[in-house]
């Protein structure tokens, strides 16, 4: 097994099927003798998930975009330093629904901020904590709609960002390909559509090639 760790994120829009493919990951991982971290943005620890709270939460007085992207920065920064260097540093692996990336994508692309003030942020929370790879999921917003009206039939969302029109999904969707052109190397774009199986199948095999003997 490797002296350091390993980091890998997973991206995508809502309902894409992350949650299933992290849990999956980590469980074949620890079969391989890993120890595993699987966490989450915003999210990971417990000051990162009163931040949660903050920035995702539907309420009247709805944060601004710079409001967002700070509050989005700085639970990345506190799970950075708290979480995710620490584990690295112990030779563990760490998982993370969402990352960087979704900034790029909601608060760069969806909401308009200005992309040089996104990498300036990004640089300074993550410093040389970069994922080696990224799983985007793509999913037509067609489809991200449709599960998410399944999931949620009846019933209301506590996620604001649920709530957003197409015309959003659109942007957002738009922005993680980008980043998936930029950086083809780190960032596997990867059908959602496809059965779960073959998912599961994509995502090892490029582990796999990422970091030869990892399995």
């Amino acid at each position: 097994m490797p002296n350091t760790g390993h980091f890998f994120t997973f991206e995508g829009p809502d309902k894409a099927g992350k949650s299933t493919q992290i849990a999956r990951l980590s469980q074949r991982l620890q079969e391989a003798g890993y120890e595993v971290i699987v966490t989450r943005e915003p999210g990971g620890t417990e000051l990162c998930e009163d931040i949660r709270k903050l920035v995702m939460a539907p309420r009247e007085d709805k944060p601004t975009p710079e409001t967002e992207l700070l509050l989005f920065a700085a639970s990345r920064a506190q799970l950075v330093r708290k979480l995710i260097v620490p584990a690295l540093e112990q030779g563990k692996i760490v998982l993370c629904d969402r990352f960087a990336d979704s900034t790029v994508a909601y608060q760069g692309e969806a909401r308009g901020l200005p992309v040089e003030t996104i990498t300036f942020l990004n640089d300074f929370c993550l410093q040389a904590c970069r994922p080696e790879l990224t799983f985007l999921f793509d999913l037509p917003v067609e489809e991200s709609l449709r599960r998410l009206r399944g999931m949620t039939t009846g019933q209301g969302t506590d996620d604001r960002f649920e709530q957003e029109d197409r015309q959003f999904r659109e942007a957002v969707r738009r922005g993680f390909l980008k980043v998936a052109r930029r950086e083809p190397d780190r960032v596997k774009v990867i059908d959602a559509t496809l059965p779960v199986d073959e998912v599961t199948a994509i995502i090892l095999g490029e582990i796999s090639h990422a970091v030869p003997g990892i399995f």
